[in-house]
Order: structure tokens, then C-alpha cells, then sequence
């Protein structure tokens, strides 16, 4: 079994999975213009095959992508030729970026975004807390946290014991889903089928999740020195419900 987002690279955007970070730029614009965000530059934390890296530098600012596949960043760097943008292979929750000057002090951005549930991946309170305080150490005083996450109800209904499948011209999957109550976690086992010649190869990965309450992610943020500002329905500024599937969050390092 293949290791999550190894294999799954080769494919990622023929699938259009990247059409998540197309929408979340999207959203991310309209918040800038909801908080008059004026940021220059910017992390994408788990960037993948570099889409919202992309579209973000084509706003102005100065981008930097980490990512812990080597392949996805691959594919980042190959989208992103001739882009002013710095790839890292690194791992939440615990990241260190740092520039030539300062080597032992984190590179500081305007704004850190994480897209596409990655968050989700971080299996214990103690790594989500750390995610968040090295977020904090990242971003500039005043500076933003932008990220989505899906919630229980997404990883019990949407995920669940539900099989999803897909095909195209040289490429199928099929998803199988399994729920685990008690854990709150959720494992995908994805199966792939990539054509080759007249041949058909396999590949299979597997993809856990965790659920967090709303009241936790918020008490993290809080104890991680972050401000919240804004904890959405995604894609939307409303107030999530009971049954929203993903939640938006926008928080902010205080400016003093």
C-alpha cells in the first residue's frame, strides 16, 4: 500500500481534485476583501500539485508552498515554472522555514493558508496544536490564518461506508469509505487504475482523517496565541450548523 499523495500525484489533477483550491482561492479573495487583507506575501501549508500557489501569486503576492510529498511538489514545481515561488518538503504539525539571514528564526508571511481539509490528517489533538503554534510563529504580528476543515458530519455521511468511483479516458478509482465512531477518524481506501499501453496498472493508498469539534479547533487557535475572526460554513460567511460538512476559519496573529 502505497503511501498517501505518492502514487496518487500522477493523477491528482487529471481527477480535478485541484478544483478545491480553485474554489478556496476564490472564497479567499472575497475574505480578503471582507477583512481588507493587504498581505504581500504567503504560505500554502500542504500545497500539493501547487493550484492555489498559482492562482495566488497571479494576486500579487509572494508565495512559498510545503508539502511532505515529494512527488505532489513534483508536480508543483513543474505548474509553477518560471514563478518567483519557494517549494519546502516538510511535515505538519512541527514546520521550520527560515531565510538566509536568520537561520534560526522561522520566515515570517502575511498570510498562511491550508486548503482541502489537510488539517484533517493530523490524528491527535497534541499534533493539531502544534500545527497551529507553528502557523503562529510563522505569520507576521497582524498577520492571517486562512484554512478549512471537515467536520464530523462530513467524515459520518459524506465518507461513511460510501463507495465513490470515477473514470476517464485512461484513468478509474474507486473510493472505499469506512467511518470509525469512536475515534471520530475516517479512512479511505482509494484504488487506481492508470493506463499504460494496452495494459492497466494498479495502485491503492489509504487516506485517515480525524474530526475535531468547533469548540476545540477554536480553544487550539485561542491557546496557540491566534485571534479568531471569522469561523464559517465554507465557501460562505455564515455560521456553521450541526450539519455543516467543512468550516472555514479565519483567524490572525495580533499585531502587538
Amino acid at each position: 500500500m502505497a503511501q498517501p499523495y505518492k502514487r496518487f500525484a500522477e493523477v491528482y489533477d487529471t481527477m480535478e481534485a485541484d478544483e478545491h483550491s480553485v474554489r478556496m482561492v476564490d472564497y479567499t479573495k472575497r475574505i480578503f476583501r471582507k477583512f481588507k487583507i493587504k498581505a504581500t506575501s504567503g504560505l500554502d501549508l500542504c500545497c500539493g500539485t501547487g493550484t492555489a500557489l498559482k492562482l495566488l501569486s497571479d494576486e500579487g503576492l509572494m508565495m512559498s508552498g510545503l508539502d511532505q510529498s515529494a512527488e505532489m511538489l513534483t508536480r508543483a514545481e513543474d505548474k509553477l515554472h518560471g514563478r518567483p515561488v519557494d517549494l519546502y518538503r516538510q511535515s505538519l504539525p512541527k514546520f521550520m522555514i527560515t531565510d538566509g539571514y536568520r537561520k534560526n528564526r522561522p520566515r515570517l508571511f502575511g498570510i498562511v493558508t491550508c486548503f482541502y481539509d489537510s488539517l484533517n490528517y493530523l490524528l491527535t489533538q497534541r499534533d493539531l496544536q502544534a500545527a497551529f503554534r507553528s502557523v503562529y510563529a510563522h505569520l507576521e504580528p497582524g498577520g492571517w490564518f486562512i484554512f478549512d476543515m471537515n467536520t464530523e458530519e462530513a467524515l459520518k455521511v459524506l465518507w461513511g461506508d460510501v463507495v465513490y468511483s470515477g473514470v476517464r479516458n485512461d484513468l478509474a478509482w474507486v473510493w472505499r469509505n469506512e467511518y470509525n465512531e469512536t475515534k471520530k477518524t475516517a479512512d479511505i481506501c482509494a484504488t487506481f487504475f492508470v493506463k499504460k499501453g494496452r495494459a492497466w496498472e494498479r495502485f491503492d493508498e489509504v487516506h485517515t482523517e480525524r474530526a475535531y469539534d468547533n469548540k476545540l479547533i477554536k480553544r487550539l487557535l485561542r491557546e496557540a496565541g491566534l485571534q479568531i475572526k471569522g469561523f464559517y460554513r465554507c465557501h460562505t460567511f455564515e455560521r456553521p450548523t450541526r450539519k455543516t460538512n467543512r468550516i472555514a476559519v479565519v483567524a490572525r496573529r495580533p499585531a502587538r
